[in-house]
């Protein structure tokens, strides 16, 4: 079993530690940091770009037109010898599977796994459509993490054999402590998450800087990097919540859990900007697993994570007073947020991603098995 796509995404690195009936090899692009799961083969292919160089490579290598680009000659017959040996490929991203789908045989069995950006933002792109419409219907497997992904996938040809199968968070880690005491007499608010526009940092700030002066004990941590780090860290220094909001920076899975485990209400204002559409938000099921109160904008995969008022509430992605207006709420009702920290535990069962990556193993093999049961000769469907 072959994964090829990005070694150092956590949610991968799970997978793998929850496959027991495959033997997977890891490859990513030459690009990609390696990953952390050192007696585990890694292979590396580099990554195919536009000829051009200067500005419109880096606006088309941003946008994913690059991963839409057909490989070459030479890149194709990189992909095949990293693939050597091996009886499929599980491809994260659908500009990887669109690589692979493009340089190996059409027998060989390639599975789809589509996150975010490759089911949003990227369908922009004429050359990312056409790959989609070259390639995806004859996928082996195609997996989403949200079912607004198929439904945008839908007009490109799906393939006969689909599953919605979020990523999740895993329970053994984020679910291993008590219950966050909610009646200490405190209130911290947490966000997890790359330090960027779609992920609505800067607004989740202004939520916070709104309620501020009536919660003197309140503190706000965002917990990752990313390029609004230091737009986030001046603007929270100078306003009127200074000394009240704390950057970590980009935390390894036990610190975020610890973090999330010191903290009282969960905030995760995700928007949709430039197409780009939150697929599932792995972030918010590793604090509905600690057992925080959940705050979380309507959109993309979020919405499914959601049971409105058993585990937290939903506002509409960009209405900072709307969002200010539930964290204030919560900060003055300890109970409440006690109640709903309790469902927001009881309902992370739904993805833990040790029951994920066995229900994805189990799709795997079934549509290995379908495809090896399939006729060949002059006659065979392809």
């Amino acid at each position: 079993m072959q994964r090829l796509g990005m070694p150092s995404e956590v949610w991968a690195l799970r997978q793998i530690e929850g496959f027991d009936a495959l033997a997977p090899i890891l490859v990513g692009w030459e690009a990609e940091p390696d990953a952390t799961l050192p007696q585990l083969e890694q292979r590396r292919v580099a990554a195919p770009f536009p000829p051009s160089g200067g500005l419109a490579r880096r606006v088309a290598a941003r946008a994913g037109l690059a991963w839409g680009r057909a490989p070459n000659r030479s890149e194709a017959s990189a992909i095949r010898d990293a693939l050597r040996g091996t009886d499929a490929a599980l491809c994260h991203f659908g500009w990887t599977a669109m690589a692979v789908a493009a340089a190996m045989p059409r027998s060989y069995p390639v599975i789809w796994h589509m996150h975010g950006r490759d089911a949003s933002v990227s369908l922009r792109w004429p050359g990312y459509r056409a790959g989609l419409r070259r390639h995806l219907r004859h996928a082996a497997l195609l997996v989403t993490v949200g079912a607004h992904q198929l439904e945008r996938l839908a007009p490109f040809g799906l393939p006969d054999r689909r599953v919605v199968l979020p990523c999740g968070a895993p329970l053994a880690l984020f679910a291993a402590g008590p219950l966050p005491v909610q009646d200490d007499g405190r209130v911290r608010f947490a966000s997890v998450g790359r330090l960027s526009p779609e992920k609505g940092m800067e607004e989740t700030l202004a939520a916070f800087e709104r309620i501020a002066p009536d919660l003197p004990g309140a503190e706000l941590v965002l917990i990752g990097g990313g390029p609004l780090a230091g737009t986030l860290a001046a603007r929270a220094a100078a306003g009127p919540a200074a000394g009240r909001v704390r950057l970590t920076g980009p935390l390894p899975p036990a610190g975020v859990a610890a973090e999330l485990a010191r903290a009282h209400v969960y905030l995760q204002h995700s928007r949709e900007i430039g197409g780009s559409v939150e697929g599932f938000g792995v972030t918010l099921a590793e604090a509905a697993a600690v057992g925080l109160p959940l705050l979380a904008s309507a959109t993309g995969g979020l919405i499914d994570q959601i049971v409105e008022g058993e585990n937290g509430h939903l506002f509409p992605a960009g209405d900072v007073a709307a969002q200010a207006a539930l964290m204030h709420a919560l900060a003055a009702d300890p109970a409440r947020r006690a109640r709903l920290g309790e469902g927001a535990r009881r309902l992370a069962v739904r993805f833990d991603s040790a029951v994920q990556a066995r229900r994805l193993q189990a799709e795997i093999l079934a549509a290995l098995a379908a495809r090896a049961a399939l006729p060949t000769g002059p006659g065979a469907r392809q």
